[in-house]
């Protein structure tokens, strides 16, 4: 139909600077990066395998749709799966269209807070060879490409041409420890040395005996705050160890409130080393007059390697007795390792073995292919049909330790029965006792997608003002996905899997119909005053899923021209999002355990003291789809010739959104939580009975019971459900419900100069207001402008200058001040929120082109080179004082200047 739906559209061209696609969309500020999937697992969690994924308005990544010339493609992830925008090589793209509106009513599930499209190109002639290079103080990311293609008459059957395009990267690791914001200790800039906190302290190569709540001064606990010499220790007294083997040592041997600490970055890696190899390409060719058939495909294979000193520092218990290695169970023979007069049991070493086994490497990895055939033919009456079937699969490991993950299980054992002497800094560990405590850990992940869409369009009527359009179609699609999750457990260090490809499978089938119309109410020639041209559109599309129910999605659409100069716009739909299939599985993903805690809080459904406080996260099988009602109004404006405004003011209501509710959270602030944030509804108190018997269900509290009747992956899960005195319920749930509202404006101009022009783009989006709440009856709260929330401000402008093949453009990059109302203090204690400034940073891009126009025969057609420099100031980000952080990742960044090369050569 032809109906312009795209709200933005632009090439990846050099001016950007950009090294791959995603963060080309990137640079819009419609697009936010909180809780946002990246390369290097810096927005968001669940992202061990480092992919890319894109945000609009801040709702979630889940909320916008990826799609490649238009056609879905599949997901990948484990226990989160989400759409890469990086299938498809930069040097393959043609442009990027995005609309920042809900679009289900067209496109189906996702569509939330709109769609991002990236079109490949379709013709080429000739060959294109590129070569980049990005620089980020600190390491190098280097990509080659090449692009070939070529067109031809095939004589009555027509035209036909393909292109095809390769792009390999390989990107450094960045050790955390280069750069001082990405350090533990932070001292350095007010904040606190996390290498010490509580219990939790990354341990030098000597390492430490902790010990809680004694007081060598005299009898009874210390109580909070504590420790003088070392605050952040808590109620926790620190002793460092002497260098050696450490046998028969003695209190005085040890350096009371003297521990010995590294920082840990120092040992890992902030991104991990990247390679990537993709390949593009796309053929079609007319079948006479009437028919003209294509055929895409894309490949992309990334593997990283990350560095972590995670595992290999560790707290271990030193018993007083050794343990039978038959039975695992406590002996009369004293451990020659024990150091009296300690405590009264078991001691917490802090045990570094980096020196023994080197660091914890983990990889991500991720295979995927997509093809795509279709066929255009044109019917009679103007009308034609599009028919395309897409075939996708992705495998990935997505936390893949091979070989270097340690089992704590068997460490523990092997301390137990004497094999291992933590205490000792000096031997190291032999080859046959490394592989006792050391295997693998994996969480792989499979997902694929058979779409098949069938779509007529063509001219119903006439109006007197044009042709009445329409568009009707179907569509069936099936995707499916599994989770391979296993590790080397229990003390004899076996490999267990937890869940393989058979059991964990899930699979959806979707069937959909959908229709959309266009009416031309009033045009030009009408001569109607104040309307130059008056059109309305609608959509409606109904999906059916196999597994979450069904939903129908209608959307309304309108243009007023008053004049070549002035037009007004609107348009009001719904939207969904169905929940991907790890949502609903518990059987792909599903945990549960146990830990103790003191609670000291003022809930007076949970006992004070010390509490086994019992926890389920993951799949909830009862999810239902999420919903939205999006509408917006906006207007442009062409006061002159290449001058352009344009306004939008858009708003959302987004129900029944997915999320994992913060019961932890919850528990460990029950003074705020409960009546703030409504977390209550999901902490169970737990009162079993005096006849409770351990693996006998029907003994449990009925709640409990309840809550373990499910498949419960990754380890032991609850081994004493009896001891049980709370419940957090951590699965997700259809919980949370947010109302935004906002304004995009943007300003364009164009002014011809002799061999050229000059240039000036300004474009914001300023969010009005940002409600969230968390349980239907609970009341909606401001959530605008703080920590993990859109802010209110952002934007995004240049100046530059065309001439004779010669490109200057400066770009401005504005971020608008927020409340943290995450902070610390140097002690890591929370205070009140800190007001953070607003963050501006400029970009300058000189790209040069040289056509050649034949001159160098058939060598050469055209030469194209590019210097983008990225924060040109080298402008620190801004300090926000959080735990673990000095710094907020969603709004600046720590890595500085950034010097991107390209150049470009055509054949």
């Amino acid at each position: 139909m032809a109906v312009k739906r795209s709200h933005w559209t632009g090439k990846p061209s050099y001016s950007t600077g950009q090294t791959n696609a995603a963060d080309v969309v990137r640079t819009l500020p419609q697009v936010r990066n909180l809780g946002e999937f990246r390369e290097g697992g810096t927005q968001g969690g669940n992202n061990n395998q480092q992919g890319n994924a894109i945000n609009l308005r801040g709702l979630g990544q889940a909320a916008t749709l990826v799609l490649v010339d238009g056609h879905r493609i599949s997901n990948t992830g484990a226990s989160q799966t989400f759409t890469d925008a990086n299938v498809v090589p930069l040097a393959a793209l043609e442009r990027v269209e995005v609309i920042a509106d809900g679009a289900s009513a067209i496109y189906g599930s996702d569509a939330v807070a709109g769609v991002v499209n990236f079109v490949v190109r379709k013709d080429y002639e000739g060959l294109e060879a590129t070569f980049r290079a990005s620089n980020s103080n600190g390491g190098w990311e280097l990509t080659p490409s090449i692009t070939g293609g070529t067109t031809w008459e095939a004589g009555s059957l027509g035209r036909g041409s393909i292109i095809a395009s390769y792009e390999y990267s390989h990107r450094d690791a960045y050790r955390r420890g280069k750069n001082p914001y990405l350090r533990q200790d932070l001292t350095r800039f007010g904040g606190y040395d996390d290498r010490l906190n509580g219990t939790t302290a990354t341990a030098g190569f000597n390492g430490n005996i902790v010990v809680p709540t004694a007081d060598p001064d005299g009898p009874g606990p210390l109580l909070p705050p504590t420790n003088s010499a070392i605050p952040l220790a808590g109620a926790n007294l620190y002793y460092g160890l002497p260098e050696g083997t450490n046998a028969n040592l003695t209190l005085a041997d040890l350096a009371l409130n003297q521990p010995d600490l590294l920082d840990s970055s120092d040992f890992s890696d902030y991104t991990g080393e990247m390679k990537r190899h993709q390949v593009s390409a796309y053929l079609r060719q007319e079948l006479g007059s009437s028919v003209e058939v294509f055929l895409q495909g894309s490949y992309n294979k990334r593997s990283t390697i990350s560095a972590t000193s995670q595992g290999v520092i560790t707290n271990v218990q030193l018993r007083p007795v050794l343990y039978d290695p038959a039975t695992n169970t406590p002996t009369d023979t004293p451990n020659p390792y024990y150091i009296e007069g300690l405590a009264a049991d078991a001691l917490t070493v802090q045990y570094n073995m980096i020196d023994s086994i080197g660091l914890n490497n983990w990889t991500g990895d991720n295979k995927s292919y997509h093809i795509t055939g279709g066929v255009t033919v044109k019917l009679p009456w103007q009308w034609e049909m599009d028919a395309y079937y897409t075939y996708g699969r992705d495998k990935a490991c997505n936390y893949c330790q091979l070989g270097t993950n340690i089992n704590f299980a068997a460490l523990q054992y092997q301390i137990d029965i004497g094999a291992i002497n933590p205490l000792d800094n000096v031997t190291g560990l032999s080859p046959a006792l490394i592989a006792s405590i050391t295997g693998d850990n994996i969480q792989r992940s499979g997902s694929g997608i058979d779409d098949l869409v069938v779509k007529f369009d063509g001219p119903l009527f006439e109006l007197p003002g044009g042709t009445v359009r329409a568009a009707v179609g179907g569509e069936r699609n099936k995707v499916y996905n599994y989770n391979i999750n296993g590790a080397n457990r229990l003390y004899d260090n076996t490999f267990q899997l937890d869940t393989d490809e058979n059991s964990s499978r899930g699979d959806r089938t979707i069937n959909s119909a959908f229709g959309e119309i266009y009416v031309p109410l009033i045009s030009d020639d009408m001569d109607v005053p104040l309307i130059q041209s008056l059109t309305v559109s609608g959509a409606v599309r109904y999906d059916d899923y196999s597994d979450v129910g069904s939903t129908t999605n209608p959307k309304i659409s309108g243009t007023w021209e008053i004049s070549d100069a002035l037009s007004l716009r609107g348009s009001w739909g719904t939207s969904f999002r169905a929940p991907n299939l790890p949502d609903v599985n518990p059987s792909a993903i599903s945990s549960g355990g146990t830990f103790g805690y003191f609670y000291n809080g003022a809930d007076p459904r949970i006992a004070q003291g010390p509490i086994t406080v019992g926890y389920i996260t993951g799949a909830n099988p009862v999810i239902t789809p999420e919903s939205a009602e999006t509408w917006q109004i906006g207007g442009d404006f062409e006061p002159i010739n290449g001058l352009r405004f344009s306004a939008t003011y858009y708003n959302i209501v987004y129900e029944d959104r997915i999320a994992s509710p913060d019961v932890f959270g919850a528990l460990f602030n029950p003074l705020s939580y409960p009546d703030y944030l409504g977390y209550a509804d999901f902490i169970y108190p737990i009162n079993n009975p005096a006849s409770c018997t351990v693996g006998d269900p029907s003994t449990y509290d009925p709640v409990l019971a309840g809550f373990l009747d499910r498949t419960l992956l990754y380890g032991n899960g609850f081994p004493n459900p009896c001891g049980v005195a709370v419940l957090l319920d951590g699965r997700n749930t259809n919980l949370a419900a947010t109302r935004q509202d906002g304004l995009d404006l943007q300003a364009n101009y164009v002014h011809p100069i002799d061999g050229g022009a000059i240039t000036f783009n300004l474009a914001t989006n300023t969010v009005l207001s940002n409600e969230q709440q968390v349980n239907p009856d609970d009341p909606f709260m401001d959530r605008l402008g703080y920590y993990s929330s859109p802010i209110k401000w952002r934007g995004r402008g240049s100046v530059g200058l065309n001439y004779h093949g010669f490109s200057a453009l400066l770009f401005a990059n504005y971020t608008g001040g927020y409340t943290n109302d995450q902070a610390v203090d140097d002690q890591a204690q929370s205070v009140a929120p800190v007001e953070i400034g607003s963050y501006t940073t400029f970009d300058l891009n000189l790209s040069y082109r040289a056509d050649f126009d034949g001159r160098l025969g058939d060598i050469l057609s055209n030469l194209r080179g590019s210097v983008n420099i990225q924060n040109l100031t080298d402008k620190a980000p801004r300090l926000a004082y959080t735990a673990g952080s000095v710094f907020n990742a969603a709004y600046s960044s720590p890595f500085g200047r950034t010097v991107t090369l390209q150049i470009s050569m055509g054949f």
